[in-house]
C-alpha cells in the first residue's frame, strides 16, 4: 500500500505479559492490549517529495526513539502498527 498524508499514522500498543492458555475454539479469548502512544511514523517531508525510504529503514530509526520512550517498561513487548499496513515489534530496553 502507498504511503500518503492520509494513511501516515501508527498506533503502538503494550503487549499482554501473558495470554490465555488452550484452545480458541467457540470465538476466542479476549486479550487486552494497552494502546499508548500514536503519531505519524513517515516525516511529511519524505512524503510530500516523494523521497520514502523502505519501511525497514525507517523500522530502524523508530526502534531506539520508542524505546526511550517513558511509556516503555523493561522487558516489556510493544507492537506499532500503521495505517500503511506495516507494523512491527520491539521490547524496552532492560
Amino acid at each position: 500500500m502507498e504511503i500518503t498524508e492520509r494513511n501516515n499514522f501508527c498506533r503502538v500498543f503494550e503487549l499482554p505479559e501473558s495470554y490465555p492458555e488452550g484452545f480458541c475454539f467457540g470465538g476466542g479469548k479476549l486479550v487486552q492490549f494497552k494502546m499508548v502512544d500514536w503519531f505519524y511514523p513517515i516525516p511529511s517531508g519524505d512524503i510530500i517529495f516523494k523521497q520514502i525510504k523502505t519501511w525497514e529503514e525507517y523500522e530502524l530509526e523508530m526502534k531506539p526513539f520508542l524505546q526511550d520512550k517513558v511509556y516503555v517498561k523493561p522487558g516489556r513487548k510493544y507492537i506499532l502498527i500503521t495505517k500503511f499496513d506495516k507494523c512491527f515489534l520491539f521490547e524496552g530496553k532492560l
